[in-house]
C-alpha cells in the first residue's frame, strides 16, 4: 500500500510594517512562492509598527517581543519553521531560536560564514545593504560573520531606499536596479579580494542576476537560504533503485 502523503511544511514569513511595490523574487510578493524555483507554501504576519526606518537602525531589544508573539501567531496558525523580511533581524536570531519551538532563520546574513569557509584562499564575502551606515559588527557577530565583512550600502538619497521608507520618489524597478548594479560596482571597486555577495536586504533580491552579471561572482540572498532551509523541512523524494 502506497505511503498516505502528508501536507507539505508551511513556511511563516515575519514581515515589516511597511508598504511598497515588491516585485517578483520579493518573500514579501506571494507570486514568489508560485515560481518554479521556489513554490513553498506560505504563511505572512505583520509586525505593527515594525517600520523600515524602525528596523534598518535596530540596536535594542525593543521589538524582540512583538517579533516572539508574531513568529508565535504564525505557528498557530499552521507554520513550520520561520523565516523573516529583513537582514536586520540578525541580532534576534539567537533570542528567537530560543524561545520558538520550530526552526527559525532571521537574516539573509547566515550565509556569510558558510560562504566565507567555501571560497578560495584570500578571496571574502561583501555584503550588500540597505543601510550601510547601520549594519555592523553586532549583527555579524550575532550570525557567527567576520565583524570585519566589507559592507557597501544603497545610496543614502537614493530612490531605492526613499521608496522602501515610505518618502516621496520617483520609483521603479529600473531605477532601484540601477543602484543596486552601481552600489556593487563600487564595493568591488573599494574591495578587490570580494569572492561572493551576500544580499542583506530582501528587497535586492529581484535585482540578483543584474547583480550577479555585473559583479561575475557568487550572489546569496534570502531566497537562496529559503531554498536550502526548506529542502530540510522537505526532502526530495527520490527514485527507488
Amino acid at each position: 500500500m502506497p505511503e498516505r502523503s502528508k501536507p507539505r511544511p508551511v513556511l511563516g514569513i515575519l514581515m515589516l510594517d511597511n508598504a511598497f511595490e515588491r516585485y517578483p523574487g520579493d518573500l514579501g510578493n506571494p507570486v514568489t512562492f508560485d515560481l518554479p524555483m521556489c513554490n513553498v507554501p506560505v504563511l505572512y504576519e505583520r509586525t505593527a509598527g515594525a517600520s523600515t526606518a524602525a528596523i534598518t537602525t535596530l540596536a535594542s531589544d525593543a521589538f524582540l517581543e512583538p517579533f516572539a508573539q508574531s513568529a508565535e501567531r504564525l505557528i498557530a496558525r499552521g507554520a513550520d519553521a520561520i523565516i523573516t523580511s529583513c537582514g536586520f533581524l540578525a541580532l534576534y536570531q539567537e533570542k528567537l531560536a530560543v524561545r520558538l519551538p520550530v526552526p527559525i532563520a532571521t537574516s539573509a546574513l547566515l550565509q556569510v560564514a558558510p560562504v566565507a569557509r567555501v571560497l578560495p584562499r584570500g578571496k571574502r564575502v561583501g555584503v550588500l545593504t540597505f543601510n550601510g551606515a547601520s549594519l555592523g559588527a553586532a549583527h555579524f557577530a550575532a550570525v557567527g560573520a567576520p565583524a570585519d565583512t566589507p559592507v557597501v550600502g544603497l545610496p543614502d538619497d537614493g530612490r531605492f531606499r526613499r521608496a522602501l521608507l515610505g518618502d516621496p520618489t520617483v520609483d521603479g524597478h529600473a531605477y532601484r536596479e540601477a543602484e543596486a548594479v552601481a552600489a556593487t560596482r563600487r564595493m568591488l571597486a573599494q574591495h578587490a579580494e570580494i569572492g561572493a555577495i551576500v544580499l542583506e536586504c530582501t528587497n535586492l533580491v529581484p535585482h540578483g542576476r543584474a547583480i550577479q552579471a555585473a559583479a561575475d561572482l557568487p550572489v546569496y540572498d534570502v531566497m537562496t537560504m529559503v531554498r536550502w532551509f526548506y529542502s530540510g523541512l522537505e526532502q526530495a523524494s527520490w527514485p527507488r533503485s
